[in-house]
């Protein structure tokens, strides 16, 4: 098994890198202060290509692997983890939902504008009773003739107030459970289709969340994405879980960084602070997390390329890094000490960030009972 980055795939991780130097590190902090992000941001990553890297040649995309995709996403999460994972969210629960399960009008009418940056999308899974338990959807899509008129509520959701349309998880019978979900494209503007920011977050301040709201929402029968059952609604969170692993990766790396250059800077009793034992011991546990975490992520996208079942090596990585990445995150600010506690320093954001993906794409414990029903074959969860 051979790591080792093909020419191709160190030129995009050179570009993604060249890109956030430029466009994101010098920024990143105003936009955590100001909670925003500038909406042409991803109008230029789409301009190079960087948002494209899963997607085929004849809607404008690139059709590169999976590893192409972990480096980009890596090297972006270094500069900015709330960046790296959006980038990669277009692919995950944007671009591939459609190519997958879209018509071919759908295809043509979505994935370049999603390609080139110039649409924004959403998913809208999670529900104010609906988080882990997915099967406890309640927003209903009743077919009306020709058209399905949508109702309920979504909360959480990615974009949310950004978003050009959202695939909306709706429960079409609920005699039916899990066999009845769906996904429904609705487009922003149409009637009954309403939205409202969460605000004062502690995490991915400059990144948008939302509140959702259909009130009978009525849109086309064919404006349906897939079939019908848990399988149509989330085939596509492994590749999300996939990403966040890989921005962890990133993150870590950023960690680690920052880590050794304050501490080789910082003096206290009359010497640098790195050459106290227990700062080599936290430095040291953060390389033992980033070589752990990057062969993870590495190793997923090597056998995603080969096109094999990778729902384990899925978990595993996106368990394991963002635990790692939690812990690293907290020593950075502890190495820092005060100054850990200002904005002023990356280190304190990376530390509020990492509570997010810790919570969406699986929380641990998910993880955990994902592992455990895959290695013993018993469910712990009734369904």
């Amino acid at each position: 098994m051979d790591f080792e980055l093909t020419k191709e795939q160190t030129m995009f991780k050179d570009m993604a890198k060249e890109f956030a130097v430029r466009e994101v590190q010098p920024y990143v902090k105003e936009w955590d202060r100001q909670c925003r992000m500038p909406p042409d941001l991803f109008k230029k990553l789409g301009a190079l290509g960087l948002l494209g890297i899963k997607a085929p040649t004849e809607y404008g995309g690139l059709d590169l692997d999976w590893m192409t995709l972990a480096v980009v996403t890596e090297q972006l999460s270094y500069y900015d983890f709330t960046l790296g994972m959006a980038a990669c969210g277009r692919t995950s629960l944007g671009i591939l939902p459609i190519l997958q399960n879209g018509n071919e009008e759908q295809k043509k009418r979505y994935l370049p504008g999603l390609i080139q940056g110039t649409l924004t999308h959403c998913f809208a899974t999670v529900e104010p009773n609906a988080g882990s338990d997915a099967t406890a959807i309640e927003t209903t899509a009743v077919l009306d003739g020709d058209a399905w008129v949508v109702n309920g509520n979504k909360t959480w959701i990615t974009n949310g107030n950004l978003s050009d349309f959202a695939l909306v998880v709706c429960q079409t019978d609920k005699t039916k459970g899990s066999k009845g979900l769906a996904v429904i494209l609705v487009d922003w503007g149409t009637p009954g289709f309403s939205r409202a920011p969460i605000e004062n977050k502690m995490a991915f301040r400059h990144h948008d969340h939302g509140q959702l709201f259909f009130r009978d929402c009525r849109v086309p029968r064919a404006n349906q994405i897939g079939g019908f059952g848990m399988r149509a609604a989330f085939a596509n969170v492994e590749h999300t879980r996939f990403g966040i692993g890989c921005a962890a990766v990133g993150a870590i790396q950023s960690c680690l960084d920052i880590c050794v250059k304050y501490a080789r800077e910082r003096n206290q009793f009359k010497k640098p602070i790195g050459s106290f034992q227990l700062i080599q011991e936290k430095i040291a546990e953060m390389v033992v997390d980033l070589e752990s975490s990057r062969w993870l992520a590495y190793r997923l996208a090597y056998l995603k390329d080969k096109n094999v079942s990778v729902t384990k090596e899925t978990s595993i990585a996106k368990y394991h890094n963002m635990e790692a990445l939690a812990r690293c995150a907290r020593a950075a600010v502890e190495i820092h000490g005060s100054y850990g506690l200002s904005d002023e320093f990356h280190v304190e954001r990376l530390y509020r960030d990492c509570m997010g993906p810790i919570i969406y794409g699986g929380t641990a414990n998910v993880h955990k009972l994902i592992l455990g029903r895959l290695e013993l074959g018993i469910d712990a969860v009734s369904r």
